[in-house]
């Protein structure tokens, strides 16, 4: 379990065990990337079932993850664990992004999280069924996708712009070129309905809908 709130966490594992009887949970918690990527480092690749993992992570500078999005995206490419999300997050175009990218098991809204719905997620994870709470369903059905989700070096973008650093500067972070990245903004300012937004409105923009 990933989230950067213990009572959280510590939520999640009283609520499963209380109403579970047909499961027996051993849980391994992390509030941060680098303690979540350490955890997967010191089992075997096989040894987690299933990461419940939220969105809104700390930006780990030790292994340059700027959310639980892009630590997902990491995860899947070292082991074969379920992934549910769980996210507080609930603007349309964000979380079709996380779906693009991502692409979860499940994908859960916190605050629709009861026991119940948990362990209905996990029975679908484990026979390899997608999940959605009906609140990720409804707003499946109206998301607009005339323009392509943003992406992991999009929302990179946005992140190192918002912290202050200079367009002459974000090839050292997000590892793209300057002609790269002046594309990838024209994109995000149409995906965000804004041709001419400056770079302040595109951050004000990305902090509204969770992006950053």
């Amino acid at each position: 379990m990933v989230d950067d709130h213990p009572l959280t966490l510590r939520g999640y594992e009283l609520s499963l065990n209380e109403y579970s009887d047909r499961y027996i949970f051993e849980f391994h918690k992390a509030n941060d990337s680098a303690q979540a990527l350490k955890l997967i480092e010191q089992n075997e690749p096989n040894f987690f079932h299933i990461i419940f993992l939220d969105i809104r992570l700390p930006v780990s500078n030790k292994n340059s993850l700027i959310n639980g999005e892009e630590l997902g995206v990491k995860i899947k490419k070292t082991i074969t664990s379920k992934i549910i999300v769980l996210s507080s997050i609930s603007d349309t175009q964000r979380i079709y992004s996380i779906l693009s990218n991502l692409e979860p098991n499940a994908f859960i809204i916190k605050t629709e999280a009861t026991p119940e719905l948990l362990l209905e997620a996990i029975d679908h994870v484990l026979f390899d069924k997608e999940y959605y709470s009906p609140k990720i369903k409804k707003l499946i059905s109206i998301q607009n996708s005339e323009h392509p989700a943003l992406d992991i070096y999009d929302i990179k973008i946005l992140y190192f712009l918002s912290v202050g650093e200079k367009m002459k500067n974000l090839p050292d972070y997000v590892h793209l070129s300057i002609a790269s990245i002046e594309r990838r903004k024209k994109k995000i300012k149409a995906y965000f309905g804004n041709n001419y937004a400056t770079d302040r409105e595109l951050i004000e923009t990305a902090i509204k809908k969770g992006y950053i």
